[in-house]
This record gives structure tokens, C-alpha cells and sequence, in this order.
């Protein structure tokens, strides 16, 4: 599973013929749907130019014709560790680094969009082009050769590498908003700290939970984890069907003329929260056996299921959970009024098609007023979920404070779910990369403390990842430990030389760590769906489940 050298370079240095395969930001904040394209216009230079600052191209899908300046003109990352560096040296990394995103002074006001540049054209010298990156090093205060190297895996950078490992030494051995305290085991049904208010004890390492991440007027409520894995997979399943058959229903009764049945997506949410506040583990996994799907209903249910979670780890009491919960399932109701050939349309859309796309957002909304009023927080979450923090998003281009609670929230749902769901035009992301796909974005298109407690929410591995043990085996998480993070229950499907074993075999990392004689057995890597052929069936369900005695 070699990847292909990717290099990172400057919109302003990009020539016909290179092969870009990621963006400095989410796709689906820009017209380009086709995940991975050869560029091969001058159109598609611009458009490149006006949303990104930069994009990583790969050498071995590029035209041989400009293989050479790909090269030359790649951008160089600091080579040192801001946690590591003297504070004098960490503020001109920080420095550089923004003036990377914003462009020179006078160029741009924060958040604002580069317009774009007269000639980013093929026909300027090779031999110039890289000018731009000697004067960018050079800019930040030292020499190229010294302050900037090249990056291993240049998807994420090395700054967010750094910053997404420091976070999950915090929430590796935190005990989570879910784990009562000893003092709360014994005297919880005595004070009635259990279904009531509580806030996260002042001695736990994980991240706190702030107030202003909470609606105003909310207090933080403890969920306590009542049923078993195995116990809740039924229900789960049967919450998750649902929620899709009722989405499915309410989008075909919009495309004929009728006002949406929101009472009907409101029990089907219900029944999503009452699973999610049981056990979380196992909604999370049968949205993971759904990853083929790639409907919009189905995306929405999953949507709508990662809110609820981030929302049960925050500590929304139950009827903010349910509101969460619908504003998933709503959020794109509105692409029933787009034409499906430009919602499929494999490649970069045109500026009024793009637009046409971005209007789904104001559609939603005029399809809900024909229907009953909705809570405030269901109708902000909805209309803001395309809303970036630098001011980049639709409808309004709303920055900062101005983006909700429940915007920011939805904002981080849609897009994980996006990045790890298979579609026509674009291969799925690892949960883990996705997960700090966020974390590279946040702070200019995603609420960076938001996205830090979604990470705690779903776990570094969420529930249904496939991953690669320090055996070699594959296997994929099925629940997480909730005191150690980095120890799940697995179910491991092959051999260490990949080669699938006859019948999946149940592991707990967290007691195999501490069995006399056991060599620690670790997670060494989050790997994509689909990896080294092993497609995720319900084995946990119909296998492990059956054999136990619970029907399905």
C-alpha cells in the first residue's frame, strides 16, 4: 500500500498538465467534486487559484512534461517542531505559516479569498517559477535549504501531525465525560449527580468541555453507558434502517410538491438517541457497515448520528441531542431541488453550477417553512453547516462568533462523514486521516476546541476503523475502552501476512496489555475501507451476536 509522491505547491506555480489530488482545504467547499483530476485548462487554473493557496500534486499521475518543475517548485515545510523550538523561533514558524494562508500584507484581510491572479499561465519560464518559494523562505527570516525540508506524507502537515499527537496523549488515558468518578460511583444515586447536571472533574487530563461550547442556557448532563455492545447491536441496526426509510420518504414527498413529514424524522431520530445514550458503540459501527452507501439520505443519518455522539460527549442534556439529530437528517434536504446530473457531475462544475450547488442551503430552508416550525437550534444548525470560520463558506459567509454552536457542530459532522463515505468520484479517507483532515482545517474552515472534543467524541479509531496491529494482522474496532483510548476491543481478520483468516477473532487490546508474558499489542495505523481487499460485512452482529443467543 505504497502512496505515490505528492508534492505540495503553490496555486501561483501550478502548470497544464499536473495531477492534483488533495486541496488546502475541504472538496466540498469548492466547485471541484472530481476528488483527484489532471489539470488541463486554463479554467481550472484559475478556479485553483481563486480557493486555494496551495494543492498537492502527484508526480507519477503528472504529465512527464513538467515532472521536473513539480519538483522545483514544491513548497518546504519547517523541519523543526514548534513544542521543541525556542519561543523567538516558534513565533517565526507561526508567522510564516500565516503568511503562507494569507499572502503578503495589503494582499487579503484573514478569511478573505484570493482573487485570481492574471497569469498563472504554462507559458511562464521554468526556470523562474521557483522564485516564489526561495522568497517565501526568505520572507519568514532564514535559508530555504535550512529552514524548510520536505515533508514525509504531505496530506497533513507536520505542524498538524504534532499538534493531533499531543491531543491524543491528553485523551489517551483521560477518563471521559462518560466515566463517573469514584466519588460519583459511590454517592452519584445518593447526591443525584447521575441523569442531572455535572460538569467534567477538574482532575481529569482530557480537554475540558467549555461552557461556550454549550447553547446558551444548557448545562452539561452525564449519560451513563446502560447496555452492553452486543445487547444494543439490535436496536441499533433497527434505529439506523429506520432513520433511513424515514429520510427517504420525506425526500421523496419534497420532489413531488409535499411539505416534508418532520414528525416521522423526529421519531426516527428518537430512536437514534435513545441507542446513542445507551451505548454509542454500536450505531457507530453499523453506520460504518453502511460505507457503500452513498445516498444522501444515508449520509444524512450518518450525519445526524455523529452529531448525537459529539453532542452525548459534550454533555447535551436529551431534547438537544434529538435536535442535533435532525439537524443532520435536514441538512441537505435542499439537494432534492438540484439537478442530480450536477450533483454526480464527474469533474470541475462551472461557476453558475457551483452556485446552483451552494444554493441548497437557502432550498432547505424554503422547504421547512411549508412545514412546522422547527427549534431555533435545529434551523440555525441547518442553515449554517456550509459556514467556514475564516468567512469562506455559504450562504452568507459568516466568520468567527457569527457562526452558531450548532453551525460550527454540523459544519464537522457533514464533512467527516463526506471524507470517509466512498462516492462516485472520490475514494474514502481512513477514519483516522479524515480526523486530522479536520484538525489541519480548523481554526480557518472549522472551530478548532469543536473539532478537539469531536475527536475525543468518536475516538483517534472510531468505532468500525480498520486498522493494522504491531502483528500485522487487520482488524477493525468494534468498542472503544473508555478509560483507555488507544486500547480497544478489536476484531481482527487476517493472519500478520494478510491473508484472511476463516473466522474473525475478538481481541481486547486494553486486557491483552496487562496479561503476565503478553508482548504489548498496539494500533500501529488507521487504514481506508476496503483495505487489502477486507470489506466490512456485519460480523459482529450476525456471527459474534447469534452465537450468544441475541436475535438480530
Amino acid at each position: 500500500m505504497t502512496a505515490n509522491r505528492r508534492y505540495q505547491v503553490a496555486v501561483e506555480d501550478l502548470r497544464l498538465g499536473m495531477f492534483v489530488v488533495e486541496l488546502d482545504r475541504p472538496w466540498l467547499d469548492t466547485p471541484f467534486l472530481l476528488q483527484g483530476f489532471l489539470v488541463d485548462s486554463q479554467v481550472e487554473l484559475d478556479t485553483l487559484v481563486k480557493y486555494c493557496d496551495y494543492v498537492y500534486v502527484d508526480l507519477e499521475l503528472s504529465s512527464p512534461a513538467v515532472a521536473d518543475l513539480i519538483r522545483r517548485v514544491e513548497i518546504r515545510s519547517p523541519s523543526l517542531e514548534p513544542a521543541t523550538r525556542p519561543m523567538a523561533d516558534r513565533a517565526l514558524v507561526m508567522n510564516a505559516m500565516q503568511a503562507k494562508r494569507t499572502g503578503p500584507a495589503g494582499s487579503a484581510e484573514p478569511g478573505e479569498r484570493r482573487k485570481p491572479r492574471p497569469d498563472p499561465s504554462p507559458a511562464s519560464s521554468p526556470a523562474g517559477a521557483p522564485e516564489p518559494i526561495v522568497a517565501r523562505a526568505a520572507a519568514a527570516g532564514g535559508d530555504a535549504k535550512r529552514r524548510y525540508r520536505p515533508r514525509a506524507d504531505v496530506k497533513i502537515s507536520q505542524l498538524t501531525r504534532q499538534r493531533f499527537r499531543n491531543l491524543v496523549r491528553q485523551t489517551a488515558d483521560a477518563r471521559r465525560m462518560d466515566e463517573p468518578s469514584l466519588l460519583e460511583r459511590l454517592f452519584g444515586p445518593v447526591l443525584g449527580l447521575f441523569g442531572r447536571e455535572r460538569t467534567i472533574a477538574s482532575g481529569s487530563s482530557a480537554l475540558a468541555v467549555s461552557a461556550d461550547l454549550l447553547p446558551a442556557g444548557v448545562v452539561q448532563t452525564f449519560h451513563e453507558q446502560r447496555r452492553a455492545m452486543l445487547e444494543e447491536l439490535p436496536r441499533a441496526r433497527q434505529a439506523f434502517s429506520k432513520g433511513e426509510a424515514t429520510l427517504a420518504e420525506v425526500m421523496v414527498d419534497i420532489r413531488s410538491g409535499k411539505a416534508p413529514q418532520l414528525d416521522a424524522i423526529a421519531g426516527a431520530v428518537d430512536g437514534m438517541v435513545e441507542s446513542m445514550l445507551d451505548n454509542p458503540d454500536a450505531l457507530m459501527w453499523i453506520a460504518r457497515l453502511r460505507e457503500e452507501d452513498i445516498t444522501t439520505y444515508n449520509h444524512g443519518v450518518k450525519v445526524a448520528l455523529y452529531l448525537v455522539a459529539m453532542g452525548r460527549h459534550l454533555g447535551f442534556p436529551k431534547q438537544e441531542l434529538a435536535h442535533l439529530g435532525q439537524i443532520g437528517m435536514l441538512a441537505d434536504i435542499g439537494k432534492t431541488r438540484v439537478p442530480r446530473a450536477i450533483l454526480e457531475k464527474p469533474g470541475m462544475l462551472t461557476p453558475a453550477e457551483f452556485e446552483l450547488v451552494k444554493e441548497h442551503v437557502d432550498l432547505a430552508m424554503q422547504v421547512l417553512a411549508d412545514g412546522p416550525s422547527l427549534p431555533a437550534g435545529v434551523t440555525m444548525g441547518i442553515a449554517q453547516h456550509h459556514e467556514r470560520i475564516d468567512g469562506s463558506g455559504y450562504p452568507k459567509g459568516l466568520k468567527g462568533s457569527e457562526i452558531g454552536i450548532y453551525g460550527k457542530m454540523a459544519a464537522i459532522a457533514d464533512s467527516f462523514a463526506a471524507l470517509i463515505t466512498p462516492r462516485a468520484y472520490a475514494n474514502a479517507s481512513a477514519p483516522q486521516d479524515a480526523l486530522m483532515n479536520l484538525y489541519e482545517w480548523s481554526g480557518t474552515s472549522f472551530h478548532e476546541p469543536m473539532v478537539e472534543q469531536f475527536v475525543q467524541a468518536i475516538g483517534v479509531f472510531p468505532v468500525g476503523s480498520m486498522i493494522e496491529l504491531t502483528t500485522g494482522e487487520v482488524g477493525v474496532v468494534v468498542a472503544h475502552n473508555r478509560v483507555r483510548r488507544l486500547e480497544p476491543k478489536v476484531l481482527v481478520l487476517s493472519n500478520p501476512d494478510k491473508s484472511p483468516l476463516a473466522q474473525p477473532v475478538e481481541r481486547d487490546l486494553f486486557k491483552e496489555s496487562r496479561a503476565k508474558g503478553n508482548k504489548p499489542l498496539r494500533i500501529t495505523r488507521g487504514l481506508p475501507a476496503g483495505a487489502y481487499g477486507f470489506k466490512l460485512r456485519d460480523y459482529y452482529l450476525d456471527e459474534i451476536a447469534k452465537q450468544n443467543g441475541i436475535a438480530a
